[in-house]
């Protein structure tokens, strides 16, 4: 299938069953991405392209399921899941990894990936996690399970990338452009005081211990221009 070429939708659920998940295949990589396609062609693949078009292709298609690709050490991955749950906080994001370290498995958390799967998963393994992760369940690749322990965890409502509001977004902006509290309440119109309750946010949302750390998380995943 061409980038950005839509797939056949599913065809509709029996009566009294599930409605089938309707996926987007997304990866920089034209031939991983066609593996992916083929491999979720019958279990509700909408569309598939590259990170570029992501967004697009979540406004045209409307997908329940992401599945994105990750190559070990490139952040383009947490960047388009980031940008697509702030975008849709419903969105399921699936992320399936050539590997995976801690690093990895934390941003992961950050970004509001939902579940992780390596390359190496049986087909059917796949399939049956894109359908469970529509669900709201989580699924993680045994290999990779013991690495989680103490990092992934289930995420409060409140924190997490996707969960930044749009005051948030850009009081982060003006962080990463060097601004210090005062002068982005001024560029704002915002009190000291508010202006230090969103950097505080800020911190636990991202899950990092000062502005700097927050600024750089925030170029990682795509959320500042």
């Amino acid at each position: 299938m061409a980038q950005g070429q839509s797939a056949t939708d599913a065809a509709p659920p029996a009566s009294g069953r599930a409605e089938a998940p309707r996926v987007l295949v997304c990866d920089a990589r034209p031939v991983v991405r066609a593996g992916l396609s083929s491999v979720l062609q019958d279990a509700g693949l909408v569309a598939e392209g590259d990170f570029a078009s992501a967004l697009d292709l979540l406004d045209e298609h409307a997908p329940t399921v992401l599945v994105v690709g990750l190559r070990i050490d490139d952040p383009e991955t947490f960047r388009v899941a980031a940008s697509a749950k702030a975008a849709r906080p419903d969105l399921k994001v699936l992320v399936v990894a050539d590997g995976a370290t801690v690093i990895d498995l934390r941003e992961a958390v950050i970004a509001g990936v939902d579940s992780f799967l390596l390359t190496s998963a049986p087909t059917g393994e796949l399939r049956e996690a894109v359908s469970r992760t529509a669900r709201g369940e989580r699924i993680i690749s045994p290999s990779i399970a013991m690495q989680l322990a103490g990092t992934w965890r289930q995420e409060p409502r409140e924190s997490g990338a996707s969960a930044l509001s749009p005051r948030e977004l850009e009081v982060l902006q003006l962080l990463a452009e060097g601004l210090t509290n005062q002068q982005v309440g001024v560029r704002l119109g915002l009190s000291g005081r508010t202006v230090k309750t969103h950097v505080q946010n800020l911190l636990i949302k991202l899950d990092v211990p000062d502005r700097t750390g927050a600024v750089a998380r925030g170029f990682r995943l795509g959320l500042i221009r």
